[in-house]
């Protein structure tokens, strides 16, 4: 304990001196009332509005295909961003963690809460429109959701029951509730439905209760299912092999977050979760196949087929996964324009792939590493970064103007122990070992890296946990980038300099992603705001205050807040 004692508290007093050296909008054809009348879009608009990069509406949980949240106007620069004011809060009922993306479309967003209730909002006003409660019945999971998908006229939720429902996007009345997880004692949803080409793809979340995860396609007409792919791969498949015994039978590789997709190739994009049982490798030998991997698929056909995949952690003993969401982006390296996906994982690896081949291009460590060659063992040892730690799952984003991405990231270390046996009951969590007791510091980074080299441009130092997502807003010369923070504050810095260049306290933890959208000719940048959750720390300075979703505009010079 004496040697990482001396090593965190080195890496600890560092922090500060990283700190001070890391120093006309696209309109669809239809009319607004018109629009507004039907109140979802078809699968035509929305490739239509996700290819337009200008965040008219947010039809997507990234607001596009790619998975990046970047939007090119020139309403809020770095030149007014400061005076960015609340044009309304909405109070979300359910005070919980907010993980949720919002959708907008047709003057209406429509964000939900942990516990899949869905608000449909006035996206002028926030008036509430109509919600939705189902209160669905919890057998295994955590109550999260990441929101909802809106498609021709209809809403759909994907909530911890394992159920996909429909809503009428104007009432909110239910059309039809289907069971699609094959488990419920094993399997729940947490992931935002993304409509793609007539059908709604949602990636199944079991990482720890002794399931097997998959990516499957439904109709949004009735629920049915069109394909599926395990991430798991049975008997006779490529990768079997490479767990000993049946072991892949529960083997893990959940479904947590989103993906990326593109739709000039059909390629979809997706990371997969830790192996099962979690914290024990003994009875799982090999590199465990695909969990704690990026895969690229294929979706063209009837069913999907693998082009590549990326591990990233094999034979993860220390919930690694990578939780963040694929980000497809064009950036230059050495100076060359290049097919890109990034990805973060757990451990506080941050890296950068070529979107064709999936080879690595950049490597870059953003969180503190400590004792991940060492498995839990019966005596307990310490390992860096926590499971809460490194990459979270609300990711990052690229800005083209100054070949940079930016992701959050977590300083934190766990005391791990292990068992020597692993037990399957439906319905509890399959581990191999206990969760880890949070040793601190605790602390985050929101990191903006270079994409020629994979080095730092600079990082902007946080006094708790970062998980607030990266929203880029560019006019061609210079960019804006957003972000949350765990204590509450919304806020922006220029992507070049790293200077927060605007701030507000919302007053709940910012554990979502942020998001803009045009509505009546004005521009808004939104996110929610709730609990900590999980990120919770001690250093936290009393309870978390509402949950709110708070909705800002660019006010007018010599106007009052």
């Amino acid at each position: 304990m004496s040697k990482i004692g001396s090593r965190w508290r080195e890496f600890a007093t560092r922090r500060t001196l990283f700190a001070s050296v890391a120093a006309g909008a696209f309109m669809l054809a239809a009319p607004l009332a018109a629009r507004a009348a039907t109140s979802g879009p078809t699968g035509q608009e929305i490739m239509k509005a996700s290819a337009a990069d200008t965040g008219t509406d947010w039809v997507l949980p990234a607001g596009n295909y790619s998975g990046n949240r970047l939007v090119k106007e020139d309403e809020i620069t770095s030149a007014n961003v400061n005076r960015l004011a609340p044009a309304w809060t909405f109070k979300i009922p359910d005070n919980s963690p907010i993980e949720a993306s919002p959708v907008m479309w047709g003057g209406m967003v429509y964000i939900t809460s942990a516990h899949d209730d869905v608000y449909a909002l006035d996206a002028k006003t926030g008036k509430l429109e109509w919600s939705f409660s189902d209160h669905p019945t919890q057998i295994v999971g955590f109550s999260r959701n990441r929101g909802v998908a809106i498609l021709d006229g209809r809403v759909f939720i994907a909530t911890i029951a394992g159920h996909l429902i429909a809503l009428d996007a104007r009432t909110g009345k239910k059309i039809w509730d289907k069971q699609t997880v094959h488990d419920p004692k094993n399997s729940f949803y947490t992931m935002q439905p993304v409509p793609y080409h007539g059908q709604l793809l949602l990636g199944v979340s079991n990482g720890d209760w002794g399931g097997i995860g998959n990516i499957s396609a439904f109709s949004p007409k009735d629920g049915a299912r069109l394909w599926q792919w395990n991430s798991i791969p049975g008997p006779g498949q490529p990768g079997n092999d490479t767990w000993s015994g049946d072991s892949w039978k529960r083997g893990g590789g959940a479904i947590w977050s989103g993906v990326a997709i593109d739709p000039k190739t059909d390629t979809l994009y997706v990371d997969l979760g830790n192996p099962q049982p979690d914290f024990l490798g003994t009875v799982r030998k090999g590199s465990n196949l695909y969990t704690n991997s990026m895969v690229a698929l294929n979706i063209s056909g009837k069913a999907p087929k693998m082009e590549w995949y990326h591990q990233f952690i094999p034979h993860d003993t220390h919930d690694w996964d990578p939780a963040m969401p694929p980000v497809l982006f064009t950036g230059k390296v050495d100076g060359v324009e290049r097919s890109l996906v990034a990805a973060g994982d757990k451990e506080g690896n941050f890296l950068i792939l070529d979107a064709r081949t999936g080879k690595l291009v950049h490597h870059t460590v953003v969180s503190f590493q400590y004792g991940g060659d060492t498995a839990p063992s019966l005596k307990g040892n310490v390992a860096c970064p926590n499971t809460n730690g490194g990459v979270e799952f609300n990711g990052g984003a690229f800005d083209p103007v100054s070949n940079t991405f930016f992701v959050p990231s977590i300083n934190q270390c766990g005391a791990w122990k292990g068992y020597t046996k692993a037990v399957y009951i439906a319905g509890q969590f399959y581990l191999g070992g206990a969760f880890p007791k949070l040793i601190g510091p605790n602390w985050g980074w929101f990191n903006a890296i270079d994409v020629n080299t994979g080095v730092f441009s600079w990082r902007h130092y946080f006094p708790l946990p970062a998980n607030g997502g990266a929203l880029v807003m560019t006019d061609g010369k210079s960019s804006v980038v957003f972000t949350g923070e765990l204590g509450g504050e919304f806020d922006a810095f220029d992507t070049k300099t790293g200077q927060r260049l605007w701030h507000y306290d919302t007053g709940a933890s910012i554990i979502a992603p942020p998001a803009t959208y045009v509505v009546g000719g004005q521009r808004y940048v939104a996110v929610a705001s709730g609990g900590p959750g999980w990120l919770a720390v001690p250093e936290m300075q009393g309870a978390s205050g509402a949950a709110v979703f708070t909705a800002f505009t660019v006010k007018s010079e010599g106007s009052s807040n």
